[in-house]
C-alpha cells in the first residue's frame, strides 16, 4: 500500500468550529417537503383528522376505527378510479405495497369522489384488496379541507380532492403527509414505506464492494409510471474500525452522492441520517462521521413516459456515484468513487374507463 497521510496530520490544518457541527447535525436528515403553497392540503402533522364515515366498494360503512391497523392507517385521497390514469396507477401501486404496510402495523385505504359502483368495477378489474371509499358528495373531502377549488361546480370533475396521502396513527393524528403541486406527480406508497417506516424497498438490489465498505443500491419501487416520485436507497456497511465523514465537514472529504443527468428525471437532495461525533484526543478535535451501517435516501421524480429514455429491454435506468474517503484509527485512505445504478420497469398508464352507464361525466 502506498504511503497515506496520517489522520492527525490532516486534522492539524483544520480549526474546529462547534457552530458548524451543530448546524450540520440539525440539518443532516431532512424530511421530504413538497411545494404545496397553492394547495389545500388539510390537517398538518400532529393534528387530529376529522371524524369521517364512508361506504366502501363492497357496500360496508367504514371509519378510521374500522380501517386502521394496530399502529394506524395510510389514507390516500385521489381524484377518480374511472377517468384519471394517474389515480388508477396510484391505486394499483398502493395494493402492491399493502403487505409492507400491514407488516408494520398500518392498514391502507383510498378515497375518491366516485360512486361505490365505479369503485367496485375498478377493484375487480385491478385486483384491489383494500377498501376503496366512496365520497360522491365530497363530504369527507370537504371535512379534510382538500377540495380542489379550481374546478367549477358545473364541471363533472367538481368535488375531487387535491390528491395526497396521510399517514395517520392509531389515535387519529397525522404522522406524515405527502402532497405535490401537480396532480400528475405522486409520491408512490413505496416511497412512503421506505422513507417514513424504514421499509426495505421493492426494487432490485445491486451491490458494490470496495476495500473499506459494502454499498447496496435499491429503490422503493420496481415498477413505475410517469409522474412517480420514487425513493432511491443507498445502504452502506463500513468495515470494522472504519469511518467516513458526514456532509458539511470542513478540511476532510465528506461522503457525496451525485446522480448522473437523465432526460425526464428530476433529483432531490439526499436525506442523510444523523451523524455521530468522533473525538480525536491528540488534537482535541470533534468531527461528524458515520461508522458501522447507515442509510441515505434520495427522491427522484419521473417525467412523462415520452420524456424518459429506456434501454433495449425497455427498462428505465438511472445512475450516479458515491464518493467517500475512509479512515481508521490511524490512517485516512485515498478517496474512492463507487458507481451506482437503479433499474425500473416502466408500465403504461391505465386509460380503461368504466362502462358508460356507471360514468359520472366525461373528460
Amino acid at each position: 500500500m502506498p504511503h497515506q497521510p496520517n489522520v492527525l496530520q490532516l486534522a492539524l490544518v483544520r480549526v474546529s468550529s462547534t457552530i458548524s457541527i451543530l448546524f450540520l447535525l440539525l440539518s443532516a436528515s431532512l424530511p421530504v417537503a413538497a411545494d404545496t403553497t397553492a394547495l389545500n392540503t388539510g390537517p398538518e402533522v400532529g393534528q387530529t383528522i376529522p371524524h369521517f364515515e364512508a361506504i366502501d366498494h363492497k357496500g360496508a360503512k367504514q371509519t378510521l376505527d374500522t380501517l386502521k391497523g394496530p399502529k394506524g392507517l395510510l389514507l390516500l385521497f385521489t381524484r377518480s378510479a374511472d377517468w384519471c390514469p394517474f389515480c388508477k396507477g396510484h391505486l394499483v401501486q398502493l395494493e402492491r405495497q399493502r403487505e409492507g404496510f400491514e407488516s408494520r402495523g398500518y392498514r391502507i385505504a383510498a378515497l375518491t369522489y366516485d360512486t361505490p359502483e365505479v369503485l367496485k368495477h375498478f377493484a375487480e378489474r385491478a385486483d384491489i384488496n383494500y377498501p376503496l371509499l366512496s365520497d360522491p358528495d365530497s363530504k369527507v373531502i370537504r371535512a379534510f379541507g382538500i377540495l380542489n377549488k379550481t374546478v367549477p361546480e358545473s364541471h363533472p370533475f367538481y368535488g375531487i380532492p387535491n390528491p395526497g396521502q396521510y399517514l395517520i396513527d392509531a389515535d387519529g393524528k397525522v404522522e406524515a403527509k405527502f402532497f405535490e403541486e401537480k396532480y400528475s406527480d405522486r409520491f408512490t406508497p413505496g416511497n412512503i414505506l421506505v422513507r417514513t417506516l424504514g421499509g426495505p424497498g421493492a426494487g432490485p438490489r445491486t451491490e458494490v464492494r470496495t476495500s473499506h465498505l459494502r454499498a447496496v443500491a435499491s429503490s422503493s419501487d420496481a415498477v413505475v409510471r410517469g409522474g412517480n416520485r420514487v425513493a432511491l436507497v443507498l445502504e452502506v456497511a463500513l468495515d470494522p474500525k472504519m469511518h467516513v465523514y458526514a456532509p458539511g465537514v470542513e478540511e476532510y472529504i465528506p461522503i457525496d452522492w451525485q446522480m448522473n443527468e437523465a432526460t425526464g428525471v428530476t433529483t432531490f437532495p439526499a436525506a442523510y441520517p444523523e451523524s455521530e461525533l468522533l473525538h480525536l484526543p491528540a488534537i482535541d478535535e470533534i468531527v461528524p462521521v458515520y461508522s458501522g451501517r447507515f442509510r441515505v435516501v434520495m427522491d427522484v421524480l419521473l417525467g412523462r413516459p415520452d420524456e424518459l429514455t429506456t434501454d433495449l429491454n425497455g427498462d428505465l435506468v438511472v445512475s450516479g456515484t458515491f464518493r467517500y474517503q475512509a479512515c481508521d484509527d490511524k490512517l485516512c485512505y485515498l478517496p474512492e468513487t463507487v458507481p451506482l445504478e437503479w433499474r425500473f420497469q416502466l408500465e403504461a398508464h391505465d386509460r380503461t374507463r368504466v362502462p358508460k352507464p356507471l360514468r359520472r361525466g366525461t373528460e
